[in-house]
């Protein structure tokens, strides 16, 4: 063969060579988006991933699982090269929009960051299909309860809690509230069914050894019931991380973060005329009540209320409650503050009338200063006859509280429907509480229900669809309710506001029961 045949040869090969390669990559390419023509649904509601972080619940599309079912190119498995595989890239773009609804529970839809999602799905032969649905929190509760690893693992090392003996020495326990919470278990709200589920009782058998160590500490989980780790087994849940050892420095860390410092309160300013002009009050008789701070009142009364009947005091509840003020020279004292107690003994039911006379401005009264009055009957006690009307002017107070022309029409909430927006971050105080305008259908105690709640509200607290707090705070934009909020999620992020949550439940008792 000559050199020339050969050379056509050559050529020609070559070129059966590079259409035998294109023709392979077009069936190849043919292969995998063929499928395109008999598109395979997708059913999103299927592949949402509900997770669960201090009570919030947060869903996203487990597009790992999606990856599998359809046989699609992992990503994480291999050097995939996404712009060559764009139904696998779209199918990694995907998310839900969580929206919550006024009626309760959640609006899920499906989205993508990817502008051309749903045709670059279509080539790789998918169609999402059930890409929005709602879900009630029993809905949202069931979802995650179904995505929990079986049996689900929880480190006894995530639940301790740290605090201190009267000693100074430090003492680890178990956060039995949030070792339940991370269970995933639907416990009975009746409190003897729930006593009586084998896990709840397993966990609120745990409890840690701590051994002191040279240099810090073996912690070892420890239990009241023998049977303890089958019997969370038995229910779904193994324990792991049971035993370890702490250094010092780490348990002092754990102690700071759960006891945060309290912040040493900044100088207060120089006084100015205004403030002169106020502490000038100081040592004056009281002539109203308005925006003064009536704790140390209440409390010199409680005190004494409780020295006179020690052991034998049941119960008690403020069933009255008035300020009298002189008004002619004739009255025997400037003023007085009176509560009307309803006192269960172990004896008997009976009634008391507590006293304290000649309050003036910036004194604290002492509990040797109130004069108690036994009376037999609710009628009796609630009597004012010894106050004559032309020699005192008396003011009754309903629940603490009472309305006062100098605030007629100021509300005490703000713009966003909050009565303290600082009490998240910053401790309330008496004075401001007892300074809050009380409106006309209102008392100061319903007040503090609010203050208290608008903490749990800003943390995206459901309450029940018929509560008042439910009407009230969906006026505002800013509430946004996720579900259930206890007590200690709130407290992890928010520390102050758990004390001021403290702080406006000892007022609410004080008033109601004295």
């Amino acid at each position: 063969m000559s050199t020339q045949a050969k050379q056509k040869l050559f050529v020609a090969l070559t070129i059966l060579l590079c259409l035998a390669v294109l023709a392979a990559g077009v069936l190849l390419s043919y292969g995998y988006y063929a499928q395109g023509r008999n598109l395979r649904p997708v059913d999103m509601k299927q592949y949402a991933k509900v997770e669960m972080e201090d009570e919030v619940y947060t869903v996203s599309v487990d597009a790992d699982a999606i990856v599998k079912d359809f046989r699609l190119p992992n990503p994480k498995t291999t050097n995939l090269d996404l712009e060559r595989y764009p139904d696998v890239a779209a199918v990694y773009s995907l998310t839900f929009l969580v929206t919550p609804r006024e009626e309760g529970g959640w609006l899920v839809q499906t989205g993508s960051d990817r502008p051309n999602a749903a045709a670059d799905l279509r080539k790789g032969g998918l169609k999402l299909v059930d890409t929005e649905w709602t879900w009630t929190e029993q809905d949202m509760k069931n979802a995650y309860r179904a995505g929990l690893e079986y049996p689900r693992r929880l480190s006894m090392k995530k639940y301790v809690l740290c605090g201190k003996n009267s000693m100074g020495g430090y003492v680890l326990t178990v956060d039995h509230e949030r070792l339940l919470r991370a269970t995933g278990w639907d416990l009975p709200a009746d409190e003897a069914t729930r006593k009586a589920h084998t896990g709840y009782k397993a966990v609120m058998s745990l409890g840690y050894y701590v051994t002191p160590l040279v240099e810090g500490f073996l912690v070892e989980t420890s239990s009241t019931l023998e049977s303890v780790y089958t019997m969370l087994l038995d229910n779904g849940v193994r324990l792991t991380d049971t035993t370890w050892t702490y250094t010092m420095a780490e348990v002092e860390e754990i102690y700071a973060e759960q006891h945060p410092a309290v912040p040493e309160e900044e100088p207060a300013p120089e006084a100015d005329g205004n403030v002169q002009e106020a502490f000038a009050q100081e040592g004056q008789p009281l002539v109203s009540l308005r925006q003064v701070d009536q704790t140390p009142i209440r409390t010199a009364i409680r005190t004494a209320k409780e020295q006179k009947y020690g052991q034998t005091l049941r119960s008690s509840e403020v069933v009255g409650n008035c300020f009298a003020i002189k008004k002619s020279d004739g009255a025997e004292y400037t003023n007085c503050f009176r509560l009307v107690y309803k006192i269960e003994t172990t004896a008997r039911t009976e009634y008391l009338v507590a006293d304290l006379f000649d309050l003036v401005q910036g004194r604290t009264p002492a509990a040797s200063e109130v004069r108690l009055t036994g009376k037999n009957s609710l009628e009796e006690a609630l009597g004012i006859g010894d106050f004559d009307p032309n020699l005192y002017t008396i003011q009754i107070l309903q629940e603490g509280s009472m309305v006062y022309p100098e605030d007629a029409g100021t509300s005490p909430f703000n713009g966003d429907g909050l009565l303290f927006p600082e009490s998240l971050s910053e401790r309330i105080t008496d004075a401001q509480v007892w300074s809050l305008p009380i409106p006309q259908d209102m008392t100061l105690l319903e007040l503090l229900g609010y203050a208290r709640n608008e903490i749990f509200a800003r943390n995206g607290n459901k309450f029940s669809d018929s509560s008042a707090y439910t009407r009230f705070y969906s006026n505002y934009t800013w509430y946004q309710p996720r579900g259930s909020i206890s007590f200690n999620a709130i407290q992890a992020k928010y520390p102050v506001a758990c004390e001021n949550i403290e702080f406006f439940k000892t007022l609410e008792q004080l008033i109601k029961e004295g």
